[in-house]
């Protein structure tokens, strides 16, 4: 068999959408006789058949952002016409669990979120800005969205074609730091960080609810928690609050990363935090339906309130229990190195291909 990726996204994103094809190629070769290419596409309405020989059999589509939806669904739909039997599944490039192309479920096998509403009734309801944080901030915090909303209509009837695909963590640079990288321990001197906090703001000329809403989780723990050594700062897109380097060298020695949402509910620092053997606080995420899935309320992750006013708590509590915490960090380890070594991608990959209808 042979599928192939048409990227019309190419960014650091979408290079980490495609890299668990790339460092599983050979087992998926091996395991499900399957053959992944890859090509670029300016956009999906570039895509011509001639680049889609008989050969392949599954076509995974990751669009840009930026494409318009009355146009990625056209371009969808002109695929399916094509070749009606060829699988297609559409990798939807945005990180909240909401989206603008719903409108393409008709022509797709599955639609594949880096995460997904865990309750599917959830993409029934009509919230504020199109997803649940959006609603929230507005509701609970009275934010002022002016006017921004990022969703769109399921059609009745193919609810159940939103899946969970893979997050970000699947990523061949999370696989080799996390089975390569020893950290110390929980409680070691060298951890002399106890809550770690960095953020980026988003664009300088563009502050959105993003801007408000990270600002308001860095208040929390600047504001909040005193006895406790803390770093914790943001910055625009244009100056970063610290270099990559500094970034993570003090996560290496922190004890408590606690990472707010962002545009989504996962972040690159909620896998990194567990690959340094950190333990993670984070708003809870029960809503959420992920892979691999870190975010296991109590058991790999310490979940807060939306509004976070437990935060201070929770992690003093867990500073003056460091055998809890590190009972937390071991198991978000374990639980997160069971994904690659049992191959869980590539057995994603071969229930896909193999029994989508």
């Amino acid at each position: 068999m042979k599928a192939l990726v048409i990227d019309c996204l190419q960014d650091a994103i979408s290079a980490a959408q495609f890299d668990p094809f790339y460092i599983n190629r050979e087992v998926l070769r091996q395991q499900l006789d399957l053959e992944v290419d890859r090509i670029a596409a300016e956009s999906l309405g570039a895509i011509r058949e001639e680049i889609l020989p008989d050969s392949v059999s599954s076509v995974f589509l990751l669009p840009s952002w930026e494409e318009a939806p009355a146009k990625a669904e056209r371009a969808v739909e002109s695929i399916r016409k094509a070749k009606p039997e060829r699988k297609i599944f559409f990798i939807d490039p945005f990180s909240q669990a909401s989206t603008v192309y719903f409108a393409v479920l008709p022509y797709v096998d599955r639609f594949l979120k880096r995460q997904c509403y865990r309750d599917s009734e959830d993409y029934k309801k009509n919230y504020v800005g199109g997803t649940m944080l959006t609603n929230f901030l507005v509701n609970g915090w009275h934010f002022d969205l002016n006017g921004w909303h990022l969703g769109s209509e399921v059609p009745p009837g193919y609810k159940d074609r939103i899946i969970p695909g893979w997050n970000l963590g699947a990523s061949g640079n999370f696989e080799r730091l996390l089975l390569n990288y020893a950290p110390p321990a929980w409680s070691d001197c060298g951890r002399d960080i106890d809550i770690f906090c960095r953020l980026s703001l988003g664009p300088r000329g563009k502050q959105e609810w993003f801007y408000q809403y990270r600002v308001t989780a860095l208040q929390a723990v600047q504001t909040g928690i005193h006895k406790y050594k803390i770093v914790a700062s943001g910055g625009f897109d244009e100056t970063k609050p610290a270099s990559q380097f500094q970034y993570y060298r003090e996560m290496k020695r922190s004890r408590i990363v606690f990472s707010p949402f962002g545009w989504g509910e996962t972040c690159w620092r909620d896998f990194e935090a567990v690959c340094y053997g950190c333990l993670l606080v984070k708003p809870s995420m029960a809503h959420i339906d992920t892979q691999p899935n870190i975010f296991i309320e109590k058991e790999t992750y310490v979940p807060v309130r939306w509004d976070l006013t437990d935060l201070a708590d929770q992690c003093s509590y867990y500073l003056e229990h460091p055998a809890e915490a590190a009972a937390i960090v071991d198991n978000a380890r374990r639980v997160y190195r069971t994904y690659f070594e049992q191959n869980e991608f590539v057995n994603f990959i071969g229930r896909l291909i193999n029994n989508s209808n």
